[in-house]
């Protein structure tokens, strides 16, 4: 029997195999063993491993998961990223091929803004596979962080692009805008345009500085950009949804991002188009910028709360308090359970982890303890599939104490 004590029981054993099941198969297990022929060797690499031996065999089981994930039979993130990533290829050549043929800034800006996502497809890939993996003696609480700092990569990606497109639209509204002052007759709009191009300052030009037409064909990449980039987006949000993942969901936000840059994109070129002494396109590609630069702030913004162990939002840790309360009376008069307390919460890319303190008779048996444990394990995991491990420490009641002390 357990006479006034508190004591805790987090389990590493559990806490892999449960890593290990949530995570997607199960790595496989080499036992130790030894071979005749020297010239077998054995690596490991992040994403798999490979074998070689002498010079006519060798495999790398990476590859082959991509292969896999592109024939529709690996894991979902991987699958997904990649069709990103075959699209956002095709996308960004033939905008920024057309950007420059036909002489659209925010359709250039536009082709930008996807390179910035091609790369944010590699980010994501490569932190999706490994933070996949099942926890190792030297990482005993996995991967999963991975996946934080693979967010922060593609949210620094998105800000990056967003003030790269920013400079070359701002230099280019400038531009015309100093050639609309000279065309303009005498009047106040002419002067103060041309204080306006006076004092800004500008960067310097690289090439040439005047300002071509631009051709409304751009229109029909710009719109299958946005069709393209919307359709990601959905299909992208719902696995990571499912996956309670952050750098997919990064990634997503990366695809509508570039539909709406897309979508600014149309409007500035059908604008000017129509409209052409005003300066729309540059215009545009300024609007995408600061759409851009907000999202990828955002971005950051939660991943640094991630990298720096932050608690869960007070709503989510509600929500796991409301799970526990069929466990506490009056629901479970026969309970041991007094009373739940200091409920923290913490995330680690797409999983979470929970410590609490449970109130209980100071009489309670180590055996009665255990399964009380296990049922608070059982019950928030059932409840949210992302919670990877539930520590419980347990307090003898005020009331056992003060019997105890009489």
């Amino acid at each position: 029997m357990i006479q006034r004590r508190a004591h805790s029981t987090g389990k590493a054993n559990d806490n892999k195999a449960t890593l290990s099941d949530r995570n997607g198969k199960a790595s496989e297990v080499h036992d130790d063993h030894e071979h005749d022929n020297a010239s077998h060797t054995h690596s490991r690499s992040l994403f798999g491993h490979s074998h070689s031996n002498g010079e006519e065999h060798s495999h790398t089981h990476g590859t082959e998961q991509i292969v896999a994930a592109f024939q529709g039979q690996g894991d979902r993130g991987s699958r997904i990223t990649l069709i990103g990533l075959v699209a956002n290829v095709g996308l960004t050549a033939a905008k920024g091929l057309a950007g420059w043929l036909l002489h659209s800034a925010s359709l250039l800006a536009d082709a930008g803004h996807s390179l910035s996502d091609l790369l944010g497809d590699f980010v994501t890939l490569f932190c999706w596979r490994l933070s996949r993996k099942p926890p190792s003696d030297k990482y005993p609480y996995g991967f999963a962080k991975i996946e934080t700092v693979g967010t922060s990569i593609v949210s620094l990606l998105l800000v990056g692009g967003a003030l790269g497109i920013g400079f070359h639209s701002y230099h280019l509204l400038i531009a015309a805008l100093g050639q609309s002052a000279t065309t303009l007759p005498a009047g106040p709009l002419q002067e103060i345009l041309t204080v306006i191009t006076s004092v800004a300052p500008t960067p310097p030009v690289v090439g040439h500085g005047h300002v071509h037409a631009v051709d409304p064909n751009a229109a029909w990449f710009a719109a299958t950009s946005v069709v393209a980039k919307e359709w990601l987006y959905r299909i992208t949000k719902v696995v990571a949804d499912e996956e309670k993942s952050p750098v997919l969901l990064a990634n997503a936000i990366h695809h509508r991002s570039d539909a709406y840059s897309s979508l600014v994109a149309l409007f500035a070129i059908l604008g000017t188009w129509y409209f052409p002494a005003l300066p729309l396109d540059p215009i545009g590609g300024l609007l995408v910028s600061f759409v851009i630069l907000r999202q990828g702030l955002q971005l950051l913004s939660g991943a640094w709360g991630d990298l720096t162990d932050a608690g869960v939002p007070p709503r989510t840790r509600w929500s796991i308090e409301r799970t526990l309360k069929p466990l506490l009376p009056p629901s479970q008069p026969a309970t041991p359970l007094r009373g739940i307390e200091n409920l923290r919460a913490r995330r680690s890319g797409s999983l979470m982890f929970v410590d609490l303190i449970a109130i209980v008779p100071g009489i309670m048996s180590v055996s009665d303890a255990s399964a009380l444990e296990k049922k608070i394990t059982r019950t928030l995991k059932e409840a949210r599939k992302e919670i990877a491990e539930v520590r419980v420490k347990f307090q003898p009641s005020d009331h056992e104490n003060e019997k105890g002390s009489t």
